[in-house]
């Protein structure tokens, strides 16, 4: 990126796209457990609403993730490949992106049934949106999850070269309350940093309510601070899990 000044406000609007772990609803980062072998997990975000000093602006997403063998998943995320709304929408499409991953499994622990912590591996392509603007990108993840009754906790550190060919880097927790509940308290907790871009941070708190095995419901806020600018975002959608 260039000088501070010169940063899109697309980097707040969309919460810190540019990192590439995000499969795990409504969270910016993810968890180290993968999709049983033979089943999609469709998540979708019917509203994604962001406020800040350009307008308000909407984006849909979907992410699709795939249990391919044991301990391996692959994700399509589409989660900010569309945008409406917004003073300048042509400006902010061009900095969205989708992303091909795939998750494996290291150490199987807490989130597979076992003892221990679970760790997990992710990477792939950050491919650009229309209108393209920018070459592929990469994103490397490495995850790990710890489960008590009352707490559950997943720590990410994420490396990535930027469709902008810069260099970014990522850290985030996510906590969630007793998996035995229901409905269940979330919070995640994110800071972010590209090559010569001022350091992004960024805080969610929500719930999501498990409705059975197969689907579940989310609702959170999020708030994001860039520099003197902040940005604010509500978030609502479901993951739905289909197959074996």
């Amino acid at each position: 990126m260039t000088p501070r000044r010169a940063i899109p406000l697309a980097v707040l609007a969309t919460l810190v796209t540019s990192g590439a772990a995000r499969a795990y609803r409504p969270f910016d980062e993810t968890d180290a457990s993968v999709a049983e072998t033979g089943a999609f997990e469709l998540e979708l975000g019917p509203l994604g609403f962001t406020h800040d000093e350009n307008g308000n602006s909407y984006t849909p997403g979907i992410i699709l993730n795939y249990g391919l063998v044991h301990r391996v998943e692959l994700v399509a995320d589409a989660h900010h490949a569309l945008l409406f709304g917004g003073a300048t929408p042509a400006a902010r499409r061009r900095a969205l992106d989708t992303a091909l991953l795939g998750k494996v499994v290291l150490r199987e622990g807490c989130l597979q049934g076992l003892t221990g912590p679970s760790v997990a591996l992710e990477g792939g392509a950050i491919l650009p949106t229309v209108p393209a603007a920018g070459d592929p990108g990469l994103a490397l993840t490495a995850i790990a999850s710890q489960r008590w009754p009352a707490l559950t906790v997943s720590v990410d550190l994420e490396g990535d070269r930027t469709r902008r060919g810069t260099a970014a880097f990522f850290g985030g927790a996510i906590l969630e309350g007793p998996d035995a509940w229901t409905v269940r308290p979330v919070a995640e907790f994110v800071g972010a940093r590209e090559e010569g871009a001022p350091t992004v941070v960024s805080a969610l708190a929500g719930a999501i309510w498990r409705r059975s095995d197969r689907l579940s419901f989310d609702l959170a806020g999020r708030a994001a601070r860039q520099d003197a600018t902040n940005a604010f975002e509500l978030r609502a959608g479901l993951t739905w899990v289909l197959g074996p």
